[in-house]
């Protein structure tokens, strides 16, 4: 098997603003973007992976619409980042957005953590480590 790219997919309930989230305020560079019939989309570089975030189809409305709506069990799902400082991505991150949810944590084991969540919910870690 040959795996080429790993990918998150993520529903955004509002595409814009997830989007201004990753790439803004977490300053993940976007790789690429879409506008078409069937759904707008961004990817964005994390780390050796991508961050797919996608929105609803056009005319879409906000009619439900089960398969895109499922919010699932978000206390299963977070989005877990190796970074060499938790505190400069903290700093970076309050520096752009004021009102970023979450904080700097120590962890049991002594590691530090940025814990964060984006405009869905979703859980995000930055944890640090020294290699």
């Amino acid at each position: 098997m040959e795996i080429r790219q790993f990918r998150v997919v993520l529903r955004a309930r509002d595409f814009a603003r997830t989007c201004r989230f990753y790439g803004e305020t977490l300053a993940l560079p976007r790789l690429q973007s879409w506008d078409r019939e069937t759904g707008v989309g961004a990817l964005f570089l994390a780390g050796s992976g991508v961050i797919e975030v996608v929105g609803r189809p056009h005319g879409a409305g906000h009619e439900r619409n089960e398969s895109f709506d499922y919010q699932g069990p978000a206390q299963k799902l977070s989005l877990s980042f190796v970074v060499p400082s938790a505190e400069r991505i903290y700093e970076e991150a309050i520096f752009r957005e004021r009102a970023i949810p979450g904080g700097l944590i120590q962890e049991p084991d002594g590691a530090t953590v940025f814990r964060t969540r984006d405009p869905d919910g979703v859980e995000i870690l930055f944890r640090e480590t020294e290699s």
